[in-house]
């Protein structure tokens, strides 16, 4: 026999499973680790934005929503949010309009509620001097974490409810008392027994209802926590097979993301279903972008040469439904000698972390030259354009550089403890795959499941163009400390990995 404790959780729960099945099945959701914000530059039209999401850490929860223009021809900026894909993704509700803040004409502030879990967008409509434009921008919306009630809070709804109860009682009570008398008559010892029972009853279903509401919240908080836990980075078991083969599969005890993501329902990104970081800790003073092959339901790779050392694994992912994961693993591997098996295998070596200084100059062996042109001091959680300037042995701005897999470079920022993990572009922290299901989905109502796994629009053809010596990656430090960035670039067909120390304030 089922209790009503059961009932109550299977009920719940079921609503839980029906919830995870729509936010993966029904309709589409970057991921990083400990880097939930979206930073994301682009154009709406004519007109050149630097958009700064940042997410709640609860669902629902409002999101702050920053807009910056470069130029002086924005008139207004309006926002909203739907669906990325899927059913609903075209029927934005009534955007709000953005406030310009009164010490600076360029940026604009708004704040939306983010109503339900997977894959959104932001939706950034502009007015100025070339008529309107829009823009999207993939936002994940998942749960950080549960949010405690405070102890104040939850005496005060305590203490509220008991003085309702206690008034319901004493209502009931003295209706069972005194209803049948007579107006002046006195309370007969029967009266007073029938008005005693009345009460005890009416205790006795006060304090169901409670013991039920308590249930209830318990259980509700309960799945509430297990949503927001399938929402962390997913546990990667990686090993190594013969001299240089390294398998990697999701790990068993995340049972609820391998039913619902696993690694059959993944989408290109950047030209590879998977990309891999390897770094060695606790040094951080080698780091390797790799991109192994699904086969068999396992990622494999052939690794090329790298020193022995205990690594940290990073590997970023986008699922079918454009919601990215960064999965986690570690591995102690032996020295290693051999060459590199895909062409877009990169890798590359700094000074250990502890003893490097706060820099902004890196030197490669070429003698390469890259400095990254930012503030003195860094501030966390402050919106910022990373400028960077690369130049040739000579001193003279590089003429040969290349895109690296259709970006001009890529980035990895990782926090000395391990805390934060973003694998970041000139266009920001978005991914490509999700930026490409957002424009299928201005031209489609499709859902994402029937998107190709090779996302139309995604240009990997174009991959001799010539790429500026100075570039720029949007980006915003989410907690201050120290942290290493490798540059990943391409220059005269060789890719090359600079790296700086910052610290954060």
């Amino acid at each position: 026999m089922i209790s009503l404790r059961g009932i109550c959780r299977i009920a719940i729960r079921g609503g839980l499973l029906t919830a995870l099945a729509l936010i993966f099945f029904a309709r589409t959701a970057a991921a990083h680790v400990g880097s939930p914000n979206v930073f994301y530059e682009g154009d709406a039209g004519p007109y050149h934005l630097f958009v700064a999401v940042a997410v709640p850490q609860v669902i629902p929860g409002v999101a702050q929503i920053n807009v910056r223009a470069r130029d002086n021809d924005v008139n207004s900026i309006s926002t909203s949010v739907a669906r990325l894909s899927g059913a609903g993704s075209q029927y934005a509700p009534v955007p709000d309009v953005a406030k310009r803040s009164p010490l600076d004409p360029h940026q604009f502030a708004a704040n939306l509620w983010l109503m339900e879990f997977g894959s959104l967008r932001v939706i950034v409509k502009v007015d100025g001097a070339h008529g309107p434009a829009e823009l999207s921008v993939p936002v994940p919306s998942f749960a950080q974490r549960s949010l405690p009630m405070p102890r104040w809070l939850g005496a005060l709804l305590l203490a509220l409810t008991i003085g309702l109860a206690i008034g319901a009682i004493s209502i009931v009570g003295a209706a069972a008392r005194d209803s049948l008398l007579t107006p002046g008559a006195e309370v007969s010892p029967e009266a007073r027994r029938r008005g005693r029972r009345a009460m005890a009853f009416t205790a006795v279903v006060v304090g169901l209802i409670f013991w039920g509401a308590f249930e209830w919240w318990s259980v509700d908080a309960s799945d509430y926590a297990a949503i927001a836990g399938f929402f962390k980075p997913p546990k990667l078991e990686v090993k190594l097979v013969g001299t240089n083969q390294l398998e990697l599969q999701p790990s068993p005890a995340d049972e609820n993301w391998n039913k619902a993501v696993g690694f059959n329902r993944l989408v290109t990104d950047h030209g590879h279903l998977m990309h891999l970081f390897l770094l060695r800790t606790p040094a951080f003073d080698r780091i390797l972008h790799l991109h192994p092959d699904l086969k068999d339901g396992k990622f494999v790779e052939s690794l090329p040469s790298l020193d022995a050392g205990h690594y940290e694994v990073f590997a970023d992912v986008v699922s079918n439904n454009g919601f990215p994961w960064t999965l986690v693993g570690s591995i102690d591997l032996p020295q290693i000698t051999a060459k590199p098996a895909n062409p877009d295998d990169s890798g590359g070596s700094a000074a250990p972390i502890s003893t490097a200084s706060d820099s902004t100059i890196d030197v490669l062996a070429d003698g390469t030259r890259v400095t990254w042109k930012r503030d003195a001091s860094l501030r966390a959680n402050t919106a910022t354009i990373f400028e960077f300037d690369v130049r040739d042995p000579n001193g003279q701005p590089a003429s040969d550089l290349g895109l690296y897999m259709g970006m001009a470079a890529h980035a990895e920022i990782i926090k000395d403890d391990l805390s934060v993990f973003a694998h970041i572009h000139p266009s920001g922290s978005v991914p490509m795959a999700s930026l490409m299901m957002v424009n299928a989905s201005a031209d489609s109502s499709q859902p994402s499941m029937d998107m190709p796994m090779n996302m139309p629009g995604m240009d990997m053809s174009n991959m001799s163009a010539k790429v500026s010596p100075e570039f720029s990656i949007p980006y915003g430090f989410p907690k201050p400390g120290r942290y290493r960035i490798f540059l990943q670039f391409k220059r005269a067909g060789q890719i090359e990995t600079a790296s700086f120390t910052a610290d954060v304030h």
